[in-house]
């Protein structure tokens, strides 16, 4: 029985909530994330996102990667869900090479980009095709005194 199953059975019985999975897994992940480096996260609320009943399947797929051994993969996940031609290991793989500032990505992170591609496969495909243009602060091709941009 996976966490999905203990999940489902909790809340038949009273006593569990949908997402508590999840929440058990972030739980875990903010353990390891120093006071320095807490201020600088965030984590959305997925209530109306990945919790959603609607994204069930995905939410499902989500628990099978949090019930792996660690260290976690998302291409050791048999029967990767594909939404709008992606799976969460190809979700990890670009959003990872796409951005160099980015140093982990968690689960919920691309769960969540899955579910954005459902719902709003144009906006899911623009996060994905994100490039930042400047290392520095996003500030693309600005002035610089030299004369040179920071592209």
């Amino acid at each position: 029985m996976g966490c999905y199953e203990r999940e489902q059975a909790a809340i038949a019985a009273g006593t569990g909530q949908r997402g508590d999975a999840a929440r058990a897994y972030f739980a875990e992940l903010d353990k390891t994330i120093s006071d320095e480096a807490s201020c600088l996260t965030h984590r959305p609320d997925y209530t109306k996102t990945l919790f959603a009943p609607e994204n069930d399947d995905i939410y499902q797929e989500f628990c099978r990667y949090v019930d792996q051994p660690e260290p976690r993969y998302f291409d050791t996940i048999e029967n990767p869900m594909c939404i709008e031609g992606w799976t969460a290991a190809e979700i990890y793989r670009t959003m990872i090479a796409s951005n160099p500032r980015i140093v982990a990505l968690d689960a919920g992170a691309i769960y969540g980009t899955m579910v954005t591609l459902r719902t709003n496969p144009a906006l899911g495909k623009k996060v994905l095709e994100f490039k930042p243009t400047c290392y520095q602060n996003g500030c693309g091709n600005t002035y610089r005194p030299s004369g040179e941009s920071c592209t």
